[in-house]
């Protein structure tokens, strides 16, 4: 049991920021620099460059000599995210890790907010912090967004409402995880950390936390330190080739007894959840969600008849 979620203390551990890298020349500046500037000084950046043919490389090497917190490391494995994550975070010399994809950004308004939200470490029952809201939810980005943004927008944020209702419980200003199911953890202990080998890394990490025994917790205010993408658009065609990997994710890790998901137990469940929520918000959300439902039905579907190993999965991406 925990006996204290949130530390009177706001003792701030080391932190190591990892991106994996592969021809990302259009946002990799921003993401970097974003995380660069953040108030503390107790972070680094660590970035996996994996087989750049484009200029990624050149503006990390850029960066090193202005940020003295960034190192970067040359690779060629060219086997997706999860291989370049498990060979940098042996480089990680922080006792926290955060894995930052390279079309995010990490932000926190200021230093008393970004103390406050790592501090949480200093309960040593705690072992990570699941995504509190997704990274597209953001009124700056939805705003000035496209439909595909907004369907990626409102279906994430009905999602994370749905799993927090569902499967957490409240305790002294924080969300604690019941159980692993569907919760994406990407800040957590480095020695908690197992080697990730489905497209799933995010989902499969939660399991593995927990089933060392450690607690998982999520923060219900979206002022605190969170992602946020560094786009605002999202073509249908890319959305559908995502879901496309998201199912075979799923289906990896029900194989693999990370998790057992099903129509009954978790799926239908949601859309009811999803549709009942959207009208009360209106027809634009409520259309958008139908659609958006219709939409990843058709991609686990089609996901049924490939046959796709997590090396070829990951090279299954938005096209920037």
């Amino acid at each position: 049991m925990l006996k204290k979620l949130k530390p009177k203390k706001t003792k701030v551990p080391k932190i190591s920021f990892l991106i994996a890298a592969h021809n990302e020349e259009k946002i990799i500046r921003e993401c970097v620099e974003t995380i660069a500037n953040l108030p503390s000084k107790k972070h680094e950046i660590i970035v996996g460059l994996d087989g750049c043919t484009d200029r990624t490389e050149e503006i990390v090497k850029e960066l090193a000599e202005k940020h003295k917190n960034l190192r970067y490391f040359s690779l060629n494995l060219r086997q997706g995210k999860n291989a370049v994550i498990n060979e940098i975070i042996k480089k990680a010399r922080g006792e926290i890790v955060v894995i930052n994809d390279a079309d995010w950004i990490f932000i926190s308004k200021d230093k008393k907010s970004f103390d406050k939200f790592f501090s949480v470490f200093d309960n040593p029952k705690i072992g990570g912090i699941a995504e509190s809201f997704p990274a597209e939810w953001h009124k700056d980005r939805i705003e000035n967004s496209d439909i595909g943004y907004k369907m990626e927008a409102y279906s994430s944020f009905l999602w994370y409402e749905f799993q927090k209702e569902k499967f957490t419980y409240e305790k002294e200003g924080l969300r604690c995880l019941k159980e692993p199911t569907m919760f994406l953890t990407n800040i957590f202990r480095k020695n908690l950390y197992k080697e990730n080998l489905s497209l799933g890394d995010d989902f499969e990490r939660t399991h593995y936390i927990m089933s060392q025994g450690y607690k998982i917790v999520q923060f219900d205010n979206d002022k605190m330190p969170r992602i946020k993408t560094t786009y605002n658009t999202l073509k249908i065609k890319d959305i559908f080739r995502l879901k496309i990997r998201t199912a075979v994710a799923r289906a990896q890790l029900n194989e693999r007894n990370l998790q057992n998901i099903t129509i009954g137990n978790y799926y239908f469940p949601f859309i009811v959840y999803a549709l009942k929520e959207s009208m009360k918000k209106g027809l634009n959300w409520f259309g958008i969600i139908l659609f958006w439902i219709i939409l990843s039905s058709t991609a686990a579907f089609f996901a049924g008849f490939k046959k796709i190993g997590t090396k070829e999965g990951w090279k299954i991406r938005q096209k920037r």
